[in-house]
């Protein structure tokens, strides 16, 4: 046996969209797959590093060296790659044949769930949730970071724009073309992850396990908050402000999104009332907290 080092592997797919749609259990489940190397860490946070100098981008910390002879492939599992300014420009420079898997789930139900989760990790420095809803909410994407944006709360604060999903996929698609993209509904991976997993596999271009691991449990269910909760006006404005987006997301991704409470308000099938009670239930008031 040769102890010839193996070359690098440069990244080759990315788990791109969207935050807190499941793309913790989908990293965790590839990780184990026998023609992937483990990255160093989830989310290497590569593309959106904005203290690198992009004329002239530095890769040689981007790549990862094979642990055994039938590694060929290696991914980087950090979602917000698709709606971040610039980021996919930057991955096309480094590599314009990457692949993408893209997780989404209903994007009030995203985005509640994101502050959720900000809101638990750093009592001390989250916002509230009507601040929550109006920082960092521009009407679209956006080509730039706006100046004198603090980069870090950028990050950790934007949460209405990552709701976007037909302006994500449309500005990929363009970039990549949609052969290079592979679409998941959150709910279908998580209900029956077996058939998913194999089909990404099969885009991958790497052999379907022999036998499907479990679902890693990486979505555990979280404590009340205290705050302010959800209104009925809130989860309508939301509603509307995505709707035209909604319209796009559809038709680009060809997923079936009739169980989406989005869906179902635009509809008219389900009030805004009765979702930011559901909702509701999930935060306790302050003075409880």
């Amino acid at each position: 046996m040769s102890d010839t080092p193996r070359p690098p592997l440069r990244f080759g797919f990315m788990i791109a969209g969207t935050q807190k749609a499941g793309t913790s259990s989908l990293s965790k489940l590839l990780d184990r797959h026998p023609q992937i190397v483990r990255a160093p860490r989830k989310e290497m946070h590569f593309f959106d590093n904005e203290s690198l100098d992009w004329e002239r981008p530095d890769y040689s910390s981007y790549e990862v060296a094979p642990l055994r002879p039938r590694h060929r492939l290696v991914g980087d599992a950090t979602p917000l790659y698709l709606w971040w300014p610039q980021a996919l420009e930057r991955i096309r420079a480094y590599n314009p044949d990457m692949k993408f898997i893209v997780l989404f789930r209903d994007p009030i139900e995203r985005l509640f769930s994101q502050w959720q989760m900000v809101l638990n990790r750093w009592p001390d420095q989250a916002p509230s949730w009507s601040t929550f809803l109006t920082r960092f909410a521009p009407d679209g994407l956006e080509d730039r970071i706006p100046p004198k944006t603090n980069v870090h709360a950028y990050r950790m604060q934007s949460g209405v724009v990552r709701g976007y999903y037909g302006a994500q996929l449309e500005r990929g698609y363009e970039m990549f073309g949609r052969e290079r993209f592979h679409v998941v509904e959150f709910r279908h991976f998580v209900s029956d992850h077996g058939p998913v997993v194999d089909a990404i596999t099969d885009f991958l271009g790497i052999q379907r396990y022999r036998e499907q691991p479990a679902l890693p449990h990486a979505l555990p269910g979280k404590p009340a908050v205290a705050d302010s909760a959800p209104t009925a006006d809130d989860i309508a404005a939301l509603a509307e402000r995505y709707r035209d987006d909604f319209a796009l997301f559809e038709r680009l991704s060809g997923l079936e999104l009739g169980a989406w409470p989005l869906r179902q308000i635009l509809a008219g099938e389900l009030s805004p009332a009765d979702y930011a009670a559901k909702l509701a239930a999930k935060v306790t008031s302050p003075q409880a907290g």
